[in-house]
């Protein structure tokens, strides 16, 4: 069996109303999106279907990783429950990196620097920025949560320090389109976040970020909305 390294990674990350598993090994990786209220339910059956179309078993995984926020308040936190019962069960090594760095490797650029900013709605994004090194990211700044506003003042900042190189990323960009400086480049379309969550869980355990279970916590920025929440958690990340 291949150590967690190079052996098979099984990942997942409920952050957004698009929720993903991975699973990356040898061959590439495999990804399968759990949209709507329904997510929490066929976690576990699509991940069943991600290691039956590889030919693989749990006891073949080496690596669990999972996305631990922020983002939805009910994903993140069953993310975290589920990732928990996983490595208790295995007995393999986990690794959580944040939800902000997975959409940064998901935008697929091989060096400079990518904010990400996530509609949090009550006005607000959850953002942060990364700079690329060896085509991971490596968090410069957050994540954190403040108005559009605070978020670009933070961005205009950066760029007058470090000069361009940077791309925008994140549902919170389009969210608010006239809160961000001009000439700064979009990425258009949404990341390929199976890959995207691979490369951040890779670069966690490249770097000797395991885990405890008992000590993931998921990672909220701010306090859940008051009232009763969908299954979405009140985010449109």
């Amino acid at each position: 069996m291949s150590g967690p390294e190079r052996g098979w990674l099984l990942a997942l990350d409920l952050s957004t109303s698009r929720g993903v598993v991975a699973l990356d090994g040898p061959e590439g990786t495999l990804g399968r999106e759990i949209s709507g209220h329904e997510r929490t339910a066929r976690l576990f059956m699509e991940m069943e279907i991600l290691m039956g179309d590889a030919g693989i078993g749990l006891d073949d995984i080496s690596l669990l990783g999972v996305g631990r926020g922020p983002g939805s308040f009910t994903g993140v936190r069953v993310a975290a429950a589920a990732a928990k019962a996983l490595a208790f069960a295995t007995g393999k090594p986990l690794v959580a990196p944040d939800s902000l760095a997975v959409r940064a490797a998901g935008a697929e650029v091989s060096s400079g620097a990518v904010f990400v900013a996530l509609d949090a709605r009550r006005g607000e994004v959850y953002y942060g920025i990364y700079r690329i090194e060896g085509g991971r990211p490596m968090e410069y700044l957050g994540p954190r949560s403040a108005s559009p506003e605070r978020a670009a003042a933070d961005l205009d900042a950066y760029l007058e320090r470090e000069g361009g190189g940077l791309v925008l990323a994140g549902t919170g960009i389009t969210a608010y389109p006239d809160a961000w400086p001009p000439g700064v480049e979009v990425m258009e379309s949404e990341p390929p976040r199976a890959e995207g969550l691979a490369m951040s869980c890779r670069g966690e355990m490249a770097h000797g970020r395991v885990i405890d279970p008992f000590e993931l916590a998921p990672l909220y920025v701010r306090r859940p909305d008051l009232g009763p929440a969908k299954e979405g958690g009140r985010c449109a990340c």
